[in-house]
């Protein structure tokens, strides 16, 4: 599976300036971004954006996402244009399905939870800038949609789905609030920690989620006292990228599977969901039979901050989360790993052994 084309820095948001210069650019972004950043980006593309869509959803809806598919290829041209994504990954997510040319005939119902590789689908290149330090998705072959009316997680997944290009720049997420970006973080390092205790992990994606947890457990504390610190969003725009790399090659796993249902009832961020089981995943993986490498792994990453699963739930505690104790003992808690260990990503948990899900 190839890669993005990834522009990692403060100010590489500049690199707009080169990139596809004979054609013209279809915007979607969030509201939040600064005037500052928004002149920029309109004097890097010299009058070449030929549409702006502001999303304003949160996390993507299937219904809102098929209606803005179908609107927009009613005036989009595929041959002159490329789509630029500006934002978190709600809207990065809805940028991976818009390239797609839609058939007004529920063109996205048709193509979720199942792969999308089929090079002869119609679709723009497409460009992808983070505004926060967290989801990775920028790098990933993944975008999430929700049913909300079910209360239901789809995937739109494939090598198809991915960026041409990726565009890392820490000056887009100054200005964030505290709390999105304690959220996207945490996403982060949920990311990183999913790939650590993966059944799919591998040396290099080990590498990339210790730099990206390192990162992330010293830098996040730092930030919440200095916001506007440019060198700590830096650190945590390349921690993300790290832990997206890394988990796009491995697939989330239990902690992933176990906050889907909190994130489809509405009641917390995807950060926040993932947050409150982390705790409980890590003590379960030491409990259970897994190699020894995968927790002297976990060590490295997070030992600087936190050693223990007890002391990472304290830890989040002190970052304001709502947190399930690792050591408490719930049956209903065990009936919902029970439901979820056969999930595709609760197959990915190296604390399950296998065969047993």
């Amino acid at each position: 599976m190839y890669k993005p084309y990834i522009y990692l820095g403060a100010g590489s948001l500049q690199e707009l300036e080169n990139l596809y210069p004979d054609l013209g650019f279809h915007l979607i972004r969030i509201p939040e971004i600064s005037n500052v950043e928004i002149e920029k980006i309109r004097t890097y593309l010299h009058g070449r954006i030929i549409s702006e869509v502001i999303y304003l959803k949160g996390m993507p809806d299937i219904q809102y996402v098929q209606k803005l598919q179908n609107d927009f290829w009613q005036y989009a041209d595929c041959e002159n244009s490329v789509l630029l994504g500006i934002g978190g990954g709600s809207v990065m997510d809805v940028a991976k399905v818009l390239r797609f040319r839609s058939d007004r005939n529920g063109w996205l119902s048709k193509h979720l939870d199942k792969s999308i590789d089929d090079p002869t689908l119609i679709k723009m290149p497409l460009l992808l800038a983070s505004t926060t330090a967290g989801t990775g998705s920028e790098v990933t072959p993944t975008a999430t949609i929700w049913d909300f009316n079910n209360q239901r997680k789809h995937s739109f997944f494939g090598e198809q789905v991915l960026a041409n290009v990726a565009i890392v720049d820490p000056c887009l997420c100054l200005g964030a609030p505290w709390l999105i970006s304690r959220d996207a973080a945490i996403d982060a390092l949920s990311h990183a920690l999913e790939a650590l205790w993966n059944r799919n992990r591998s040396n290099e994606t080990n590498n990339l989620a210790i730099f990206a947890a390192k990162k992330i457990c010293y830098f996040l504390p730092l930030l919440r006292e200095n916001l506007e610190n440019l060198e700590f969003r830096q650190q945590l725009s390349e921690a993300a990228l790290s832990a997206g790399l890394a988990m796009a090659a491995t697939q989330t796993a239990l902690a992933h599977a176990l906050s889907y249902a909190d994130t489809a009832k509405g009641q917390k961020s995807h950060g926040q969901a993932c947050a409150y089981w982390l705790p409980y995943v890590w003590q379960r993986l030491i409990q259970s039979k897994c190699d020894s490498d995968i927790l002297d792994s976990i060590q490295e990453a997070v030992a600087q901050s936190f050693s223990t699963p007890i002391e990472m739930y304290h830890w989040l505690l002190n970052l304001d989360f709502s947190v399930y104790p690792p050591l408490e003992q719930d049956q209903a808690i065990e009936e919902q790993v029970n439901v979820v260990r056969r999930s595709t990503r609760g197959k990915n948990f190296a604390g399950f052994e296998i065969g047993d899900e």
